[in-house]
C-alpha cells in the first residue's frame, strides 16, 4: 500500500512541475545572466539595438492587446464580470509580456550563437524554416523553445479572447506578432 502510494505522489508531482512554470522561470533566469555574462551575445543585441527596442515595443503592445482583449470579452459577458477582468489585466499583462520576451530572446540568442559558431551546431530545418527560405529568402535562424503551457494561458486564451469580441483588432495583433520576427530577421540580418 505504501508503494502505490508513493507512486501515486511521484507521478501528481511530475505532472504539477511539468505545468508549473518553474522550469520556464529557471531557464528564463539563466538566459538574462548569459546575456548579461557573454560578449558576444551582448555585442550581437547592441549592433542591433533599434530593431531589439522597435520589437520590445510591438510585443508591449501585443500583451497589452492582451490583457485588454481579456478585460473586454469578461466585460461583454456580464457586468460583475469586468472586476475579475480588472483584477486579471495586470496578471496577463506581464504573463504575456514575460513569454513575449522569453521567446524573443531566446531566438535573439540562437541567432547570436548561430553567428558566432556558424553552421556547425544547427538542427536540421523544419518545413517551416524551408518555406521561409525558398519563398522569402530569409533565414529565420534556430527556433527557440517555447513555454507552450504559459503561451496558451497568457497569449492564445487572450488573444482568443479578443477575437470573440473585437476580430480586426486581433487580427493585426496576430499580424504585428508574425511580421515582427520576419522584419527583424530581414533588416537584422
Amino acid at each position: 500500500m505504501a508503494t502505490y502510494t508513493r507512486r501515486f505522489t511521484n507521478s501528481d508531482q511530475h505532472w504539477i512541475v511539468r505545468l508549473l512554470p518553474l522550469e520556464t522561470l529557471s531557464n528564463a533566469q539563466a538566459l538574462a545572466r548569459r546575456f548579461k555574462e557573454v560578449d558576444g551575445i551582448r555585442y550581437y543585441v547592441h549592433e542591433r539595438k533599434r530593431l531589439v527596442l522597435t520589437a520590445i515595443l510591438v510585443m508591449v503592445l501585443i500583451a497589452i492587446a492582451c490583457a485588454i482583449g481579456v478585460v473586454v470579452f469578461l466585460a461583454d459577458r456580464h457586468s460583475l464580470l469586468t472586476l475579475l477582468g480588472i483584477l486579471l489585466l495586470p496578471v496577463v499583462l506581464v504573463g504575456s509580456l514575460l513569454v513575449l520576451t522569453y521567446v524573443f530572446f531566446s531566438w535573439i540568442e540562437g541567432r547570436a550563437l548561430e553567428r558566432e559558431l556558424g553552421h556547425r551546431l544547427r538542427p536540421k530545418p523544419g518545413a517551416i524554416a524551408i518555406w521561409f527560405s525558398r519563398n522569402l529568402f530569409l533565414d529565420m535562424g534556430p527556433f527557440p523553445a517555447v513555454p507552450w503551457f504559459l503561451a496558451l494561458i497568457f497569449l492564445v486564451i487572450p488573444l482568443a479572447c479578443l477575437a470573440a469580441t473585437w476580430l480586426s483588432f486581433a487580427l493585426v495583433v496576430i499580424a504585428l506578432g508574425i511580421v515582427m520576427p520576419i522584419v527583424y530577421a530581414r533588416v537584422g540580418g
